[in-house]
C-alpha cells in the first residue's frame, strides 16, 4: 500500500510563489464590420476608430475568462448495469466585461449604438409612432475576432482567448444615485459563436476547390470528377466519393448500401444486389 509522500516546506515553496494573478489583462476590440463602424460614426463622430481600437480596451476594468461545456447523450445497454454519456455538442458560455465610463460617455454610446444598429433593419425612423425593428444580417454586426489576453507583471507568460463572431447581447442596467460619489461603470455581456485558445489573426473561408477531410484520415476534392475505372464494381472502391450534384451512373447504382454492419450504414463496394441478401440497393 502506498502512502502520501512527505514533503518539506522548502520543496513546495517555489511552486506557490509562482502563481498567476487576476489584475493583468488586456481586451482588444478592433475588427468591427465596416457597416457597423459607419453607422456608429455617423451617429456620433466622437466614437472614433482611435477610441475603439486604442482606448476602449484600456477602459475594461474586469472580464470573464470564457468557458465551455458539452451537451451529452446518455446511452444504456453497452455494458450491463452501466450508463454512459457521449458528447455531441460543445456549448460556449457567454462572457461579461465591465467597463469604466469616460467623461464623454463614449463607452456607453459605443455599445448602445452597436445594439441599435443590430435592430435597425427597418425602414422607419426611431421617432415614428409606428416604428418596428428588423434585424441586420449577422455579418454586418458580428465582430470577426475579439481578443482577451491574460498575462502577468513580467509580460513574458500569457494566454490569449480569441472570440469568434462576438456581439453585445446584453447591456446590464446601471444605477446612479445622489448618495456616494463613485466612478460610473457598465457591464456588457457578449455572445459569440466559439472561442479559440490562442491568437487568431484573421478568419479564412473554406475553398471547395481545395482538399477537405473525409473523416477517415484522408483528404478528397469534392469537385474532382469520377472516372469510369473508379465506378467499376469489380474494383475496390472504398474511397469512392461522388461529387455533389453529379448523377449516379448505372454501374454505380449496382453498388449496394449495406445496412447489416453492426447496425450502422456503410457502403459495400463491389458487391452485387443478388449476392447480398441482407442489403438494399442504392
Amino acid at each position: 500500500m502506498s502512502y502520501p509522500r512527505r514533503r518539506s516546506t522548502s520543496e513546495v515553496l517555489s511552486l506557490f510563489t509562482k502563481v498567476a494573478t487576476t489584475n493583468h489583462f488586456e481586451l482588444e476590440i478592433s475588427a468591427i464590420p465596416d457597416p457597423l463602424k459607419k453607422y456608429i460614426q455617423k451617429k456620433d463622430n466622437k466614437v472614433s476608430n482611435y477610441f475603439i481600437q486604442r482606448e476602449l480596451g484600456l477602459l475594461c476594468k474586469g472580464a470573464d475568462i470564457p468557458g465551455a461545456t458539452f451537451a451529452t447523450a446518455q446511452v444504456s445497454g453497452n455494458y450491463m448495469g452501466i450508463q454512459q454519456k457521449y458528447a455531441h455538442t460543445r456549448i460556449f458560455t457567454e462572457s461579461s466585461f465591465n467597463f469604466i465610463v469616460d467623461d464623454g460617455y463614449r463607452v456607453i454610446k459605443f455599445f448602445e449604438l452597436w445594439q441599435e444598429y443590430i435592430a435597425s433593419g427597418g425602414e422607419t425612423a426611431l421617432s415614428k409612432r409606428a416604428f418596428y425593428t428588423r434585424m441586420q444580417f449577422p455579418d454586418n454586426y458580428k465582430m470577426p475576432i475579439m481578443r482577451l489576453t491574460k498575462f502577468d507583471k513580467d509580460h513574458f507568460q500569457k494566454v490569449t482567448y480569441s472570440f469568434i463572431n462576438a456581439f453585445p447581447i446584453n447591456i446590464v442596467p446601471t444605477s446612479v444615485s445622489y448618495e456616494n460619489n463613485r466612478v460610473l461603470e457598465i457591464t456588457v455581456t457578449f455572445n459569440y459563436d466559439r472561442y479559440v485558445l490562442g491568437e487568431v489573426k484573421s478568419l479564412e473561408g473554406t475553398d471547395p476547390t481545395k482538399e477537405q477531410p473525409t473523416g477517415n484520415g484522408e483528404y478528397k476534392n469534392d469537385t474532382k470528377s469520377v472516372s469510369p475505372s473508379d465506378t467499376n464494381p469489380n474494383k475496390n472502391s472504398s474511397n469512392l466519393i461522388i461529387p455533389r450534384g453529379q448523377d449516379i451512373s448505372p454501374t454505380q447504382r449496382g453498388t449496394v448500401f449495406n445496412t447489416n454492419v453492426l447496425g450502422k450504414s456503410a457502403f459495400a463496394p463491389g458487391r452485387n444486389i443478388l449476392s447480398s441478401p441482407n442489403s438494399t440497393q442504392y
